[in-house]
């Protein structure tokens, strides 16, 4: 749908890596190596960080570190955190509302929201100068069954790029300020379609374990402990021959449910690769384990979100 006025990704070795973090606070999780910095960061072609904010089921790539975030409540009960990473000429943020009211997402939650969700960005793209933006295409997505919308606004120099979607009771928001050149659209698509949502039917039937488990005193929420669990070990997964074969690499979200004695009892996928790679993630990470989450003192289960990496390496 376009809308033509209105403001608005010798010998060699393959190698499978398990990269698993505990998201006990931001989670970067490196892709070859990319330094982190302040301020500005350094834009490194081919070198991105995969960022998960802290207790979130979702992940996505950036060029660098965010080097802050920000925080707002509001009464309802909402949250809205906000990060922003500026590299060069190009801006990208990640705006997460959390709790979003009901009565919100039942009416018209696109044209509440995602306009909401893009007020900081287009007062960044008004700052640089870039204050006549009008909207040349709007459209209606989804994102592993979450609906979605897309948006892209320019100007003669520059274009604002971004993707809303509905999760549960958040909505999730990626958008990014960039000059209309080749290699900052190129980076641009990355970031927007880098985002990994699990799957809502995974999602709701970890909520009700979860809830159950914590009524009849198994498990507990994320906000009712005093630590999490802490990894002992990092069992590595292994390759199927197909996935090798076709050159399948990637990273697997899930969640584990890890028991008072340390051991996985439980794994949820929140995203797939092929050729088997699932099975060998869920091998890898039920053989990990760890110090079991504390409260009050005693150890209690707890449903951890872990990542699994799989990559194929030149050997040495």
């Amino acid at each position: 749908m376009h809308k033509p006025n209105g403001a608005s990704r010798g010998l060699i070795h393959a190698l499978a890596l398990l990269s698993l973090f505990i998201f006990t606070g931001t989670v970067f999780a490196e892709q070859d190596q990319q330094p982190h910095g302040t301020g500005d960061a350094p834009k490194v072609a081919g070198k991105w960080l995969t960022f998960s904010p802290e207790d979130a089921s979702f992940s996505l790539l950036l060029p660098a570190k965010p080097p802050y975030g920000a925080a707002k409540n509001y009464n309802s009960g909402m949250r809205i955190e906000t990060f922003k990473l500026k590299t060069g000429s190009t801006e990208y943020q990640v705006v997460w509302l959390i709790k979003v009211p009901e009565q919100a997402l039942l009416q018209e939650p696109f044209k509440v929201l995602f306009p909401r969700a893009l007020e900081d960005i287009l007062k960044s793209a008004r700052h640089a100068g870039q204050k006549d933006l009008v909207t040349t295409h709007e459209e209606d997505i989804s994102l592993n069954g979450h609906q979605g919308r897309e948006s892209t606004m320019e100007s003669a120099t520059a274009s604002l790029q971004a993707r809303g979607f509905i999760a549960g009771h958040d909505f999730i928001t990626l958008a990014v300020l960039h000059p209309k050149e080749e290699s900052s659209a190129a980076d641009a698509k990355r970031f927007l379609e880098s985002l990994l949502l699990p799957d809502p039917r995974l999602v709701s039937s970890i909520q009700d374990d979860t809830s159950a488990g914590a009524a009849a005193g198994a498990s507990a929420a994320a906000g009712d402990v005093d630590r999490r669990p802490i990894p002992l070990n990092r069992p590595m997964p292994e390759f199927t021959d197909r996935a090798r074969s076709h050159g399948v690499q990637g990273v697997i979200s899930l969640r584990a449910l890890i028991g008072t004695d340390g051991l996985v009892k439980d794994v949820r996928l929140f995203n797939h690769l092929p050729d088997g790679l699932d099975d060998q993630a869920i091998k890898a990470v039920r053989r990990m384990r760890f110090k079991p989450a504390t409260k009050a003192g005693q150890p209690v289960a707890f449903w951890q979100v872990l990542e699994v990496e799989f990559n194929l390496r030149r050997g040495f």
